[in-house]
C-alpha cells in the first residue's frame, strides 16, 4: 500500500507541474496581457518558474513562498523523477566494479551521502500532495481567481487580441466583469457554431 501511495503521489506530482506548465501560460495571456505570438512561443520555451513568475509574480510574499516550496518539489523529485537523477538530456553516472557497470544516483536528499546504489526515492507525499492542493486553493484566490475562472471554468480559448485590446483587462477587475465577458464570447461562439449570424 505505501509503494502504491508513492507511486500515485508521483503520478499526482507529475501531472501538477504539466497542467501548471500550460495554465500559467494561458493565465499571462488573461492576467498579465502577453498578447503576441513571439512571446507566447518564448514564454512556452521557458523552464518552469520562469512561467510562474510570469503569470503569478513573486511579489508578494505568499506567492514566493509558494514559488520556493514548488520550484523545490520540482528540482529534487519531479525532475528527478522524470528526467533522471543526472540531468533532462539522458545523462548517466555509472562505476565498474567485478560486478560491472553499477548506476550511481544523486539522491535529492542533500543532507544524507551525496551518492546512493539504491533507486529508493523518499518523500513524504502527503505534505506534497497537501502543498500542490494548497497551492490550487491559491490560484483560485486573489489576484489570479478570475483568470482561473476564464482559464478552467469557461472552455474559451485564450484570445491574444482580447489581450492586446485591453477587454482581459477590463474583464480581470472583478469576478462579474469576468462572468460577463464569459457570457458574451459564449454567446457569440455559441451563435458562430450555430451560423446564426
Amino acid at each position: 500500500m505505501e509503494r502504491n501511495a508513492k507511486w500515485l503521489a508521483i503520478s499526482a506530482i507529475d501531472a501538477f507541474y504539466s497542467w501548471t506548465e500550460h495554465l500559467f501560460v494561458h493565465i499571462a495571456i488573461v492576467l498579465r496581457g502577453i498578447d503576441s505570438g513571439e512571446a507566447i512561443a518564448e514564454l512556452t520555451g521557458v523552464e518552469w518558474g520562469d512561467k510562474f513568475k510570469t503569470s503569478i509574480g513573486i511579489d508578494q510574499p505568499v506567492a514566493k513562498k509558494y514559488y520556493d516550496e514548488l520550484v523545490i518539489v520540482r528540482r529534487q523529485l519531479r525532475n528527478f523523477l522524470a528526467h533522471g537523477a543526472f540531468g533532462k538530456n539522458g545523462q548517466a553516472f555509472n562505476f565498474h566494479s567485478s560486478a560491472g557497470a553499477v548506476p550511481v544516483l544523486m539522491p535529492h536528499d542533500k543532507s544524507k551521502s551525496r551518492f546512493a546504489l539504491d533507486d529508493n526515492l523518499a518523500f513524504e507525499e502527503d505534505a506534497v500532495i497537501e502543498l500542490l492542493e494548497k497551492f490550487v486553493d491559491f490560484l483560485w484566490k486573489g489576484e489570479t481567481e478570475t483568470a482561473m475562472h476564464y482559464v478552467q471554468e469557461s472552455y474559451l480559448p485564450s484570445i491574444l487580441t482580447l489581450a492586446k485590446d485591453g477587454t482581459y483587462a477590463k474583464a480581470t477587475n472583478s469576478l462579474e466583469e469576468m462572468n460577463e465577458m464569459i457570457d458574451h464570447l459564449s454567446g457569440q461562439f455559441d451563435r458562430a457554431a450555430n451560423m446564426d449570424w
